[in-house]
């Protein structure tokens, strides 16, 4: 499924609206695998590394064309808590 992404967290911290809506867009394929949730440029197996990987991932909202995930994701050394909100559609 192709869709546009943002996080809602850096740091473990909730971004205001502010500092979410002042993000760009991750554009890629939303493929789950195993026990995590990629967002990533085409199959995560032998690609390029994929922009994203939500560990443990459950639906958290889902209305017209949007859909948010919960999950944890790896920020440098650091296990934290994440929000993925995605678009989807034909873009």
């Amino acid at each position: 499924m192709r869709v546009r992404m943002k996080r809602r967290f850096k740091a473990g911290v909730e971004l205001d609206d502010r500092q979410f809506h002042a993000q760009p867009w991750v554009i890629g394929l939303l493929q789950y695998q195993g026990s995590a949730l990629y967002l990533c440029a085409s199959t995560p197996d032998g690609n390029p590394p994929p922009f994203g990987m939500l560990y443990r991932p459950a639906l958290k909202a889902c209305y017209s064309d949007t859909i948010s995930f919960t999950g944890i994701e790896l920020e440098g050394h650091q296990w934290l808590v994440q929000v993925w909100f995605c678009e989807v559609g034909n873009r």
